[in-house]
């Protein structure tokens, strides 16, 4: 079982305290840089709706958390520069079973210009899924009272 807090902290390339997805005692964005180290992934800052500028990003961004569906491609951090969907996005599979919320994998989304223009439904469909992280289980309860942290 892992656990999830959702903190107050800086992060890389943000000056202030913000949000941070912490799994196990360790920041979610230094956890994909210390799988990825080729890659650069640290500072990336979940996507907190307060920080997300446009009414349709925002409102994808809040169904895909609140979704009521099994499973659930959600966007999990972005880039702190503009705080929009179109730079690097990082997207978990989040898999509802019984009491247990599970993130079966995380990747990079790969969405097109193009594509992102049409609409953001886009998101979620074309991963490149990291292979060397591992898949994580939390309490449900634990998983949302931390997540609602991101909504307010």
């Amino acid at each position: 079982m892992n656990k999830m807090e959702v903190i107050k902290m800086k992060s890389k390339y943000c000056d202030n305290e913000h949000y941070c997805i912490v799994i196990d005692g360790i920041p979610l964005d230094s956890l994909l840089q210390g799988i990825n180290s080729e890659e650069d992934y640290e500072g990336l800052i979940p996507t907190i709706l307060d920080w997300v500028d446009e009414p349709r990003e925002k409102s994808l961004v809040l169904s895909r958390y609140t979704s009521p569906e099994q499973i659930v491609m959600l966007p999990i951090l972005m880039c702190p520069d503009d705080c929009d969907l179109w730079c690097t996005l990082i997207v978990v599979e989040v898999v509802k079973e019984d009491s247990f919320i599970k993130w079966s994998r995380i990747g990079l989304d790969r969405s097109t210009r193009e594509e992102l223009i049409n609409g953001y439904e886009c998101i979620g469909k074309r991963v490149e899924w990291f292979a060397n992280f591992p898949s994580m289980i939390f309490k449900q309860e634990e998983y949302y009272s931390q997540i609602n942290k991101l909504l307010s």
